[in-house]
């Protein structure tokens, strides 16, 4: 009897240790998302003036070795009463959206962040590529419950695994499926944390006379809820993509980011001008959030500027 409770006991121990050890792996999971960098500003007020095409500030790293490609990023400028996106190209977020699909374009002014509520058991957030929306429309691109991803129908699409988004500038080798019955298979489930990690794999999808590529990159919102989506995507081929044309969703961007090409370097300066708005005159402080992969990078929140 005496054996009996001893390995009982050694058996209860050794389940609560197990259990505890899950635990931990489960709350101090961190995720890849995001960079180790952090931002820093300067003033660049002596140049500001009554224009609209002023030179506000310069961001660097003062700390951090990743170079953030500038799809996964985003600038916006918050002077107190409204938010300014900044891009390279010109063309930003018109503003915030209403729905279960929320869109906004990146630094780069031509790669969306999408973020789909799929948190409905009974029914699926359906999305138009197109149009970067929510739809109704049985005319779908995708639609999402949960970790259940469907493409819509009368759409061909590929996977390429093992490269990089921007890496990705022409359509590769290969055959586009013309089945859609089969859910995408865009995760795997991390047990010892109990986490849904998207795998490193870009999604072609042929829809019409535009090629779309995705990528996925968090089944997590910002307060750490699953079953929110997110995912980046872009042109790759073809006729541009109508959202860009749809002023709802578009605008010319009043802030523009100075740099030639795709990646801001960790040892590089950048600054921010002015494009066609007056977002400081004078004295002024502004909040700069930047964000890598949909997470907030670290550093200087905000800047005097007189």
């Amino acid at each position: 009897m005496a054996n009996w409770k001893q390995v009982s006991l050694a058996i209860l121990v050794a389940s609560l240790l197990g259990a505890g050890y899950w635990y931990y792996l489960v709350v101090s999971f961190e995720s890849d998302l995001g960079t180790n960098n952090t931002i820093v500003f300067e003033d660049d007020s002596s140049a500001l003036s009554n224009s609209t095409n002023d030179s506000l500030l310069s961001i660097s790293f003062d700390d951090g070795s990743d170079d953030l490609a500038w799809s996964y990023t985003s600038i916006t400028i918050d002077d107190g009463t409204s938010t300014f996106d900044c891009t390279l190209g010109g063309l930003s977020s018109s503003g915030q959206q209403t729905g279960k699909v929320q869109s906004n374009l990146n630094a780069d002014g031509q790669t969306f962040t999408v973020l789909v509520d799929a948190t409905s058991e009974t029914s699926f957030t359906k999305m138009s590529l197109p149009m970067m929306s929510e739809t109704e429309s049985n005319s779908f691109s995708l639609r999402f419950s949960k970790t259940d991803i469907y493409l819509g129908e009368n759409i061909s699409w590929m996977s390429v695994d093992e490269i990089e988004f921007n890496q990705l500038t022409a359509v590769p080798e290969g055959n586009f499926s013309n089945d859609t019955s089969e859910r995408l298979d865009w995760y795997d489930y991390d047990l010892s944390a109990h986490r849904v990690e998207p795998l490193n794999r870009l999604f072609l999808v042929n829809e019409g006379q535009t090629i779309y590529k995705i990528q996925f990159l968090n089944y997590y919102n910002e307060d750490d809820e699953s079953r929110h989506v997110t995912f980046i995507v872009s042109l790759l081929s073809g006729e541009q993509i109508p959202a860009m044309n749809d002023p709802n969703l578009v605008q010319s961007s009043p802030c523009i980011i100075s740099d030639d090409d795709s990646v801001w370097s960790h040892n590089e300066t950048i600054q921010l001008w002015e494009n066609c708005v007056d977002i400081c005159n004078s004295s002024c402080i502004l909040k700069i959030t930047v964000t890598y992969e949909n997470i907030e990078v670290k550093g200087t929140e905000s800047i005097p500027i007189a």
